[in-house]
């Protein structure tokens, strides 16, 4: 027992049962705490749900992007779809404690507690009405009997004084016999108030001890709606933090998340000896000695290759000409236009009715010097031909396709990219660059957005004169 419930007044005392009124406004108050931590917890499930998307996202797209395959390259992407499954499990946690547990509490609160305009809710102020109600007849009765009290004391204090002062009159010689009749009719008048007062304190004090009974029932039976008010409401709090214990603990026994870690399990048990000589083996079969060699076989001289070395040709080339270039995806340019159009129709028409005569002599140098010198003329004629578009653009406009610069190394030389795209920001969140051409965010800042967003959700952005990537779903325009 604390020290505060000692001094605390009883039950039957007068007002004491405003400690009761108390506790049900106090209980309306912790449904209304108990709502707010379920909802801050929402918040913090729905963020981790979120980071994890983004987690996954990122490194799955690092993944797709730089392995080239493989048991390695499954394995890691498995390990990733835990995450993503780990995010829907703790949004469905989010939505839970939102539907079932928010929901509910907030609907019992207005279910059972309906706001009055003036004096809060309906169903407390009628329980203090009906403490008052049972309580005044007994304030009545009990405040006449103080008062029957009081005036019984006051008139003891006097009788008390009267008697002293007789009893110092009676020991002074000076003082005459009517002097000492004068304080003995004092004494006397006193000792009579004194018991007329008694008899009427002990008269109210009757009256209140018979409605005593009356009194105790009227204030229990209101106590008893308390009780019942106060038990429901705690019955339905333990059940609510009943049902939030669940849902915390579906976390960790959730089947499908545990069957997910079971498939995981398996897949990397499987991923043995076995699985690994099996793709080393392929990349053998690939880029290794068990590859297939194109190997120079003897090719008999045609008088349709001598022209193959010459550097220059003809202003009227007769027959077909044969050259010779390996294109590699990373070094595919786009044909030239208007001014090469000739040039590269006879090319294309030559390797599609001669690919049998093409040379494989050439080493690698070579090829790569060839596919420079490719580009390099590429790059001319691509300059010529805007100025030739340029200047007769009148008379070629319904003939020629439309021109352009861009080629698919252009992604490669990020110096040379011209962004139109400026939008302003404000950072989200916090992101540290991991790889060199990234730049650094922190939450709040504001930065201009140079581009839109690539298909791996990447943008470029400018901050403090430094232009680097981030990930677009960290910032939001302003």
């Amino acid at each position: 027992m604390s020290s505060s419930d000692i001094y605390t007044p009883g039950f039957w005392e007068i007002g004491a049962y405003k400690n009761n009124v108390r506790r049900m406004q106090e209980g309306i108050d912790e449904l209304d705490e108990f709502t707010k931590m379920v909802k801050e917890r929402a918040e913090i499930e729905a963020k981790y749900s979120k980071m994890l998307l983004i987690f996954a996202d990122k490194w799955k797209n690092q993944v797709e992007s730089t392995l080239n395959g493989g048991i390695i390259k499954t394995d890691w992407l498995q390990l990733l779809g835990e995450a993503n499954e780990l995010s829907k499990i703790h949004a469905n946690l989010k939505d839970r404690l939102a539907d079932d547990i928010m929901k509910s509490t907030t609907s019992y609160i207005k279910e059972n507690h309906h706001t009055s305009l003036l004096r809060g809710p309906k169903e407390i102020v009628e329980i203090e009405k009906s403490f008052e109600k049972a309580q005044k007849p007994w304030k009545k009765l009990y405040e006449k009997m103080e008062d029957k009290r009081k005036v019984y004391y006051k008139a003891c204090r006097g009788e008390r004084s009267a008697q002293v002062n007789l009893q110092n009159c009676r020991a002074d010689t000076s003082i005459s016999q009517d002097g000492e009749q004068k304080f003995q009719e004092r004494y006397d008048k006193m000792k009579a108030e004194v018991q007329k007062t008694r008899q009427a304190y002990e008269k109210s004090l009757h009256d209140l001890t018979g409605y005593k009974d009356a009194y105790m029932k009227a204030m229990a039976y209101t106590f008893e709606q308390c009780q019942e008010t106060e038990k429901k409401r705690c019955t339905f709090f333990i059940g609510m933090m009943r049902e939030t214990q669940k849902l915390y603990e579906d976390l960790i026994t959730n089947n499908r998340f545990v069957s997910m870690h079971n498939q995981l399990d398996a897949q990397l048990i499987n991923s043995n000896d076995h699985a690994i000589t099996s793709d080393l083996h392929q990349w053998s079969l690939m880029n290794g000695p068990d590859s297939d060699g194109n190997w120079p076989q003897f090719e008999e001289y045609s008088p349709e290759m001598r022209i193959i070395g010459s550097k220059t040709q003809p202003k009227d080339p007769s027959g077909v000409v044969l050259t010779r270039q390996i294109i590699k995806s990373e070094d595919i340019v786009m044909q030239p236009t208007v001014g090469t159009a000739n040039t590269s129709t006879l090319r294309h028409e030559n390797e599609k009715a001669s690919p049998k005569l093409q040379s494989s002599s050439d080493s690698d140098t070579n090829t790569f010097d060839s596919r420079k010198t490719e580009t390099f003329k590429y790059k001319q004629q691509t300059n010529n031909s805007e100025w030739q578009r340029n200047d007769h653009h009148q008379n070629r406009q319904a003939d020629s396709p439309p021109l352009t610069s861009t080629t698919p190394d252009s992604a490669k030389y990020g110096d040379f990219e011209e962004y139109t795209t400026c939008k302003q920001a404000v950072v989200l969140y916090d992101y540290n660059p991991a790889e060199a051409d990234e730049i650094q965010l922190g939450k709040g800042e504001t930065i201009e957005v140079l581009s839109e967003p690539d298909s791996l959700g990447w943008c470029t952005g400018k901050k403090n004169g430094v232009v680097g990537l981030f990930p677009a779903s960290y910032v939001r325009y302003v």
